[in-house]
């Protein structure tokens, strides 16, 4: 129990949207312009979608992470409402927090966070 509270602090400390979930199906959030659905059953995830809202489009790259999922998409142009997809197709452990970060290019070379939104899997 103490682990899932820190893991909770640790998770909303970072400026995320978490939406817990009963007996998980589907889930989806938004947090400052980026968003996050996962679509499944039980605990077995389907697929799991990184999109930006209407207006924010951006140049950089998207990273999903979470109950053993870390992968990035290509650097490219985002365009809201043609977001990246993952299918893991298979059950991740119950409580699992998936996360999808979106990263700005910034003119430097660097990236800039633009969003943090966080689901649970949880049965």
């Amino acid at each position: 129990m103490l682990k899932k509270i820190a893991a909770a602090a640790l998770v909303a400390g970072a400026a995320t949207v978490l939406v817990p979930t009963a007996a998980f199906a589907s889930a989806s959030g938004c947090n400052e312009g980026t968003c996050i659905g996962v679509e499944g059953q039980g605990l077995r995830v389907e697929s799991i979608t990184a999109d930006s809202l209407s207006g924010r489009d951006f140049y950089g790259h998207y990273h999903i992470y979470g109950g053993g999922i870390d992968t990035n998409s290509s650097t490219g142009n985002w365009t809201p409402g043609l977001g990246w997809t993952i299918y893991p197709r298979r059950d991740l452990p119950n409580g699992s927090v998936l996360c999808v970060e979106a990263w700005v290019k910034n003119a430097d070379g660097g990236h800039s966070l633009r969003g943090r939104p966080c689901v649970e899997v949880r049965f």
